[in-house]
């Protein structure tokens, strides 16, 4: 089930700033009850099928962007400005003063410097994010070095303030679970590598030493863990609140709302690319009598049949497949003319007379569809199309029904 739960965010990884696009009417339901217990805590789910998971680490990734800018760029200012505190403050020994102006000014603040940039410009990117923590590293790295050349020179550094690193960058930067893992594991091999090769000529760690940072690195990865637990939690709430609000949830087609936002957003494109687009209202015939005779329940399955086969006509970019309310549905197909609207439309039809559910208070004997469509070659405002797709829908209904009507609309002038 959760395979199939992974496609339905395909379409919602748009920005924050836009509305997120809809899911299939299949499979809304278990997108909601899935969410909905992730979102309570009942499912713990620490990684989500493919592209849902994608799309949760690209938030996560852009919600953790202000903290690993600051982290960064905090960094980088300690480094280049090391010479002005490091000495006095730390009592750096006269032979590696110039190691540490090198490393510091020379090296880390630039790396540093260029990660800030880069999380700036591409908070999302998973390329940037492992910037970031190889950036950590090499600091590790430095300090170890740093460490190391003290010692020689008689200055010893406690071990354990090179903990600091991991414990901040884990702290601070909101690493998934999996990387703060990696993250952990390469610095213990960092410090014994850098043991083993500095054991002839400085102090090693004492036993003290090793357990305060393995007990430092333990805590930081598990406050990982449960910090992201609580972040997939909180965005799938988000999630279940943004398809609320764009999703008929009877047949999991887009509702109102959403259809009008994106025709509006898909209007303007076509403005800019001189593109026309048709609008086609769909009506069950005889639906009111299906609720009669078969009662409420047996009518909300029928819409929900109808929407299974209208929906996928709506899968190219910019088309998209709403209801409106009761039993009437609306097409929206971006960059359509007439010939492919009649096409695509008279198809439609077919498919949901093909359906062949019983309606005995239809002449048919089962449900079928009028269908009343505009195309327009300049962009009218959305109303206006609307408007003549509805009076096509009528001139259909008033022919008999189970057909489709074209309104033979002129091109409007801007």
């Amino acid at each position: 089930m959760l395979k199939r739960i992974g496609a339905l965010l395909a379409r919602l990884r748009l920005r924050e700033s836009e509305a997120a696009e809809l899911i299939s009417a299949q499979q809304v339901t278990e997108f909601r009850l899935v969410l909905a217990r992730v979102s309570r805590g009942e499912l713990d789910l620490m990684r989500f099928p493919e592209p849902l998971e994608g799309a949760f680490k690209a938030y996560s990734r852009e919600q953790a962007a202000a903290s690993r800018i600051t982290t960064s760029l905090v960094t980088a200012l300690l480094f280049v400005s090391a010479p002005a505190w490091s000495w006095a403050m730390l009592g750096v020994p006269e032979d590696t003063r110039m190691l540490t102006l090198y490393l510091s000014v020379l090296v880390l603040s630039p790396v540093f410097a260029g990660v800030t940039a880069l999380l700036f410009l591409w908070p999302r990117s998973v390329m940037v994010e492992n910037a970031f923590i190889a950036a950590f590293l090499l600091e590790a790295a430095a300090i170890e070095v740093l460490r190391y050349q003290a010692d020689l020179a008689g200055y010893r550094v406690t071990p354990v303030i090179s903990v600091a690193v991991p414990v901040a960058a884990l702290a601070l930067a909101r690493l998934p679970a999996l990387r703060s893992l990696v993250f952990n594991l390469l610095y213990a091999l960092l410090l014994v590598g850098s043991d083993l090769l500095a054991s002839s000529a400085s102090e090693p760690r004492s036993p003290t030493e090793t357990l305060t940072i393995a007990v430092l690195l333990t805590l930081a990865l598990v406050s990982s863990v449960f910090s992201q637990r609580t972040r997939r939690q909180n965005w799938a709430l988000l999630q279940l609140m943004r398809v609320g609000a764009q999703i008929d949830f009877l047949t999991g087609l887009a509702n109102r709302s959403a259809y009008e936002s994106h025709v509006e957003r898909w209007t303007r494109a076509g403005r800019r690319d001189r593109k026309g687009h048709a609008v086609a209202v769909i009506d069950l015939d005889y639906f009111k009598r299906i609720n009669d005779r078969y009662g409420h329940q047996h009518g909300d399955g029928v819409l929900r049949e109808a929407a299974l086969t209208i929906e996928p006509f709506a899968r190219r970019p910019g088309d998209i497949a709403a209801r409106i309310g009761g039993e009437e549905f609306v097409l929206f197909l971006y960059d359509c003319g007439p010939e492919g609207a009649v096409e695509r439309l008279e198809r439609l039809r077919a498919a949901i007379e093909g359906l062949g559910l019983e309606n005995e208070d239809s002449p048919h004997g089962i449900v079928t569809a009028s269908i009343g469509a505009v195309c327009v070659t300049e962009l009218e405002p959305v109303s206006a199309t609307y408007e003549k797709a509805d009076q096509a829908l009528y001139q259909a209904k008033r022919a008999g029904r189970n057909r489709l009507e074209m309104f033979a609309a002129s091109p409007a002038s801007d």
